[in-house]
């Protein structure tokens, strides 16, 4: 019972953190939707999808591998590796991200013009190329803290640190499109820099032990290509559809679908929260054969997520056009795409962290096949229905592969470990109903 209740709290605590969202994430989303309005926000999120996808292949997994193989070789006392891990992960996630900044920044111009049709997004896509080296060291720095157990800090490396930042930044100076991406990369400079320092901060009492020579390293390349397939489906998934349809449609489009996909994720928060906690905790129960416990802790993570989704997407749901309409003139017009977005969404809720449990239990070639399914459900209905639905197709192609996502991880789930999260959540409430009734 006391695990149980630690795993709540924690997990509670965790989805508290993330709520800093609200003021941080979503204040920067509504900084760059009020300032800029809905045509050049388009323009924005056009350059802001190409960065954030193209800096998944800068850190290729291996910022979640950290987090599963320093929770499993912190389970097993092993100190010496978590520090030879940290360096290997810092290393190779540095000299990754420096080519393919290196690379964006090269092949702008050509981008630009030949892929978007938009030559005038040349010097954002440069720009936008700053960003990458900080994201990624600051990801690193995130996924090590979560595999130290360090969830909420973590949380706040990944999530609302950077964005803070900038909202305070912004709400003195105002921005534009390039000061906004120059800003951006200075925030995420500024949350690599307090991340490393509170790694170095949690390390210093740790033993510097040395592995016994037969006693092997845990891999991390690995783990992190095959953690890298569930990274890349999500970025992916937050990036294509602006993408596409910022070759076949127009900014206003773009600007529309982009920022209902930005309210719609808040809903994200409390998932992405439970997920967080759950992820070393089960990288640790599998490690220790604890099948009961993994099963456990798969249904209180679907429980939680269903039930902290539930209010904020009776809202979406309710009231998109209100909700968008804070936001500035024009934007009203999405409150369609919102509603489809957010129905997506809660849907997905019901198999909360199911992409993290086979991660974290190894079974990477199914999680794979997953991934690869949801992307092609991605691909194939934006490229379908964006040219002729724009907006509103866009948010059908991203509901659609989202769910797909976590209801084929689900499916494996079932099938390699026998746990079936939503059946024992129902069994435990009907439980409870039964308990209270008598």
């Amino acid at each position: 019972m006391s695990s149980r209740q630690g795993f709540i709290r924690g997990s509670l605590t965790t989805v508290a953190s993330r709520l800093l969202d609200l003021p941080s994430r979503y204040g920067f989303h509504l900084l760059i939707a009020a300032e800029l309005g809905v045509e050049q926000s388009g323009q924005f999120y056009i350059v802001f999808s190409v960065m954030m996808a193209l800096s998944g292949l800068g850190r290729f997994g291996l910022d979640r591998a950290l987090t599963r193989q320093i929770a499993v070789a912190r389970a097993a006392n092993r100190f010496g590796e978590v520090r030879r891990l940290l360096r290997s992960g810092f290393i190779m996630i540095f000299c990754a991200s420096s080519v393919v900044s290196a690379l964006l920044a090269i092949a702008a111009p050509v981008v630009a013009r030949y892929v978007l049709s938009k030559p005038e997004l040349a010097a954002p896509l440069a720009l936008g190329a700053l960003t990458i080296i900080p994201q990624n060291l600051s990801n690193a720095a995130a996924g090590a803290l979560a595999g130290l157990q360090r969830v909420g800090l973590s949380q706040m490396i990944y999530s609302w640190l950077w964005p803070a930042i900038f909202c305070l930044v912004t709400l003195v100076m105002g921005t534009s499109i390039p000061g906004a991406l120059i800003l951006i990369a200075l925030s995420f400079g500024s949350a690599a820099l307090i991340g490393m320092g509170l790694l170095g901060y949690f390390l210093r009492d740790m033993p510097a032990a040395v592995l016994p020579p037969a006693e092997p390293a845990l891999p991390l390349v690995g783990p992190g290509l095959s953690l890298f397939t569930l990274e890349l489906t999500q970025l992916i998934i937050a990036s294509a559809p602006a993408i596409i349809l910022g070759i076949v449609a127009s900014d206003h489009s773009v600007g529309l679908y982009a920022v209902a996909w930005r309210i719609a994720l808040v809903t994200n928060i409390t998932t992405s929260g439970v997920s967080s906690m759950a992820t070393p905790r089960f990288a640790e129960l599998y490690g220790l054969g604890d099948r009961a416990g993994l099963a456990r802790a798969a249904a209180q993570s679907v429980g939680l997520g269903v039930g902290l989704a539930l209010l904020p997407s009776i809202i979406m749901l309710t009231a998109p056009g209100l909700l968008l309409g804070f936001l500035g003139p024009g934007y009203e017009d999405g409150a369609m795409t919102l509603r489809i977005l957010a129905c997506g969404l809660l849907a997905a809720t019901l198999f909360t962290a199911m992409p993290e449990l086979l991660g974290m239990t190894g079974h990477m070639a199914s999680l794979r096949r997953s991934n690869l399914l949801s992307l092609a459900v991605l691909l194939c209905l934006s490229m379908l229905l964006a040219p002729r639905w724009t907006n509103i197709g866009a948010a059908i192609a991203t509901a659609s592969a989202v769910l797909v996502n976590v209801a084929a991880a689900a499916w494996a789930v079932r099938n390699h470990l026998g746990i079936t999260p939503l059946s024992s959540l129902y069994l435990s409430v009907r439980r409870w109903f039964q308990e209270i009734s008598r």
